[in-house]
């Protein structure tokens, strides 16, 4: 399956090892890079889970390389998509697929229009860990089951199985869901409250399970099911806070994106994470106290450097 991989971060980087380690040698089956900004690099550094780091050959995608790829794999973060996809789109194959990887929600919204009733847009809530070492330098950090599924245009039952098991030979672990929504709204509730916390206080994820935040995290999660429920999704308030605790358990020394991003002074997703909730409390005039001040939170530290 022709691919390109568009983004050159830790995720982006990740994708396009993943699938040109499975496809090195198909006929058919060529893995290109499309980077946000040009540049002539020919090799990448990435580093496997406990093992040393090598330098692999790196293939940046052509205009005819893009326009003729069966997949685009858009690895940004939330606030670049639109950006990133107004300056491909009018090169895109009409039937391809695009499937977007990042965190939080609100984007569909913004990109609807620039996609072809022909095409498929879907998503990925890819849980495996990548941290960038430098430019073109990434080391995988963590394995996890990741959830693919379908949000705009029809996809058949053949095309689904063979982009499933495309997917599944690179990144292992991938299951399809037919209601993906769902799956998006509750890491969306995870994202709401570990990311934000974890970042203002700037501490890794376990201790979000420490008793001082338990009720702000239970006040979280209270309006992200409202908000849910306004949007059709049903969610479970006491199996959100169970899942929260075992994921902050799992994942207790690690770093999430959003405490990353602020020690590196860059901008965060909150907008479309806390903030997407906060928008979703105007719409239906729902109050939502907790998640509105953690998304003023996290855009007060975003305001004292330059993103």
């Amino acid at each position: 399956m022709r691919t390109v991989i568009v983004g050159q971060g830790a995720i982006g980087l990740l994708c396009y090892h993943r699938f040109s380690i499975a496809n090195f040698g198909k006929n058919n089956h060529s893995v290109s890079l499309w980077p946000s900004t040009p540049c002539e690099v020919s090799h990448y550094s990435f580093k496997e889970l406990n093992s040393k780091t090598k330098s692999f050959p790196l293939s940046m995608a052509s205009r005819k390389e893009l326009a003729s790829a069966q997949l685009i794999v858009i690895c940004v973060k939330s606030y670049q998509v639109k950006k990133a996809l107004q300056s491909i789109h009018a090169l895109i194959a009409d039937n391809a697929v695009i499937i977007l990887t990042h965190n939080g929600l609100g984007t569909f919204e913004e990109i609807s229009h620039l996609l072809k009733t022909t095409q498929c847009l879907l998503t990925l809530l890819l849980t495996q860990g990548a941290r960038k070492v430098a430019d073109y330098h990434i080391e995988h950090t963590g394995m996890g089951n990741s959830d693919l599924g379908l949000i705009f245009g029809q996809l058949t039952s053949t095309k689904q199985a063979q982009t499933v098991d495309y997917f599944q030979q690179g990144l292992q672990q991938i299951y399809w869901q037919e209601d993906i929504k769902q799956a998006q709204w509750q890491k969306l509730a995870i994202n709401c409250v570990i990311n934000p916390l974890t970042a203002l206080k700037n501490m890794p994820n376990g201790d979000i399970n420490q008793h001082v935040y338990q009720e702000k995290v239970r006040q979280v999660i209270r309006e992200v099911v409202q908000a849910a429920a306004k949007e059709e999704v049903t969610l479970s308030e006491s199996s959100l806070l169970k899942l929260i605790k075992s994921v902050a358990h799992n994942t207790e020394n690690n770093i999430s994106s959003m405490r990353a991003d602020i020690i590196a002074s860059r901008r965060t997703e909150i907008d479309y994470i806390n903030g997407y909730v906060h928008r979703l409390g105007g719409k239906h005039q729902l109050a939502t106290p907790n998640n509105t001040q953690l998304w003023l939170d996290i855009k007060a530290l975003e305001d004292g450097f330059n993103v």
